[in-house]
């Protein structure tokens, strides 16, 4: 069988001196490279671009500059039409500004929250019109997030409602300004956005949210998780979420099965072959909501809630294993990425 090769490109390698070498890939995930060589006899990395099968760009999103995305698209242009480029990053500002994702999902009519873009500089210099334009995005849609375009784990993000006053508006409005100050020097997309607050549809006090990785328009995985908080990470998992963890789980792969040609849409329409795609369910339907094009939050790292979920599912794995597989497999993280892989060299052979 003929090996296929894969080159990685990030912020750094391809540039420096340890290029080669897996061990220091731009966030590598943890058993990432135990994968792949668990399937060496069908993919291997190779150290020049011009010899690689699969060319994967691996950039952390949020600590990318646009000078970095404009080297990496440099190196990449001879390959475009000959290889297959893993999330090219001509691709780039589709998926990291949350305001043109959003856009280009609207124009090909691919359910998402309701947005409004506002630029820092015109917000600065006049305050008062950018408040009083916030103010009434919230009088439509009830509760509302202010946030910045192009940063994760919520951070530069706060809810609003109709009971936020205009003092609290302004004083939120001018803490994102300045932020947006400080990214604009090495990412010029940065922008303030105003996001619609959409609840999930449940009979329960918790807010549902799937996750669908794909990858070269398959689904690789999925799973969904869940909490009574408006605005929670899979670290906020506790026993109280147990159930209805286990619930969504267990129902999760009918819903994929039944919304996977709008999934895939979804990514592909940003440019977008590998990531993790999020969304609500309202009304039997998904909204979308983020692509992550390269996933390696806690779930990764060292699985699902906090200490006490994780022993749960831990001591009940021989029980649970048959209810909600998909979350096994995610946990088995090296024989997950040596499929990862697997599925990139057949791609590049079939």
């Amino acid at each position: 069988m003929k090996r296929s090769k894969i080159y990685f490109i990030g912020r750094k390698q391809g540039f420096g001196k340890r290029r080669w070498r897996l061990s220091h890939l731009e966030n590598r995930r943890y058993k990432e490279s135990e994968g792949l060589k668990e399937v060496s006899h069908r993919i291997v990395q190779t150290r020049f671009m011009s010899l690689s099968d699969s060319i994967w760009v691996r950039v952390r999103p949020e600590f990318t500059t646009d000078k970095e995305i404009a080297c990496i698209n440099r190196r990449l242009e001879p390959y475009r039409k000959i290889k297959t480029i893993i999330n090219d990053t001509s691709c780039f500002y589709n998926y990291d500004s949350k305001d043109r994702t959003f856009g280009i999902w609207r124009k090909k009519k691919i359910p998402c929250p309701a947005f409004l873009p506002i630029c820092p500089i015109d917000a600065d210099n006049d305050i008062e019109s950018t408040v009083n334009r916030i103010r009434e995005f919230i009088d439509e849609n009830g509760k509302v997030f202010l946030r910045t375009n192009n940063e994760t784990a919520a951070k530069g993000m706060f809810l609003l409602d109709r009971d936020t006053s205009l003092q609290e508006i302004t004083e939120k409005l001018k803490t994102l300004i300045s932020r947006c100050k400080y990214f604009l020097q090495q990412r010029k997309d940065t922008r303030i956005v105003l996001v619609q607050f959409i609840k999930p549809e449940t009979d329960q006090n918790f807010n549902d949210l799937y996750r669908v990785h794909i990858l070269l328009g398959r689904v690789l995985s999925y799973y969904a998780v869940t909490a009574d908080l408006n605005v929670f990470h899979n670290c906020d998992m506790d026993l109280n979420s147990l159930n209805r963890f286990i619930e969504l789980n267990i129902s999760i792969s009918e819903i994929v099965e039944k919304h996977k040609d709008k999934i895939i849409k979804a990514s592909e329409v940003l440019g977008c072959n590998l990531g993790a795609i999020e969304f609500f369910i309202r009304d039997g339907n998904p909204i979308f909501l983020e692509f992550n094009p390269m996933w390696g939050g806690q779930a990764s790292k060292i699985g699902f809630g906090n200490t006490k979920f994780q022993s749960y599912l831990l001591k009940n794995k021989t029980q649970l294993s048959e209810k909600i597989p998909n979350i096994y497999s995610f946990l088995n993280y090296r024989n997950y990425y040596k499929n990862l892989f697997k599925n990139i060299h057949s791609h590049c052979t079939e």
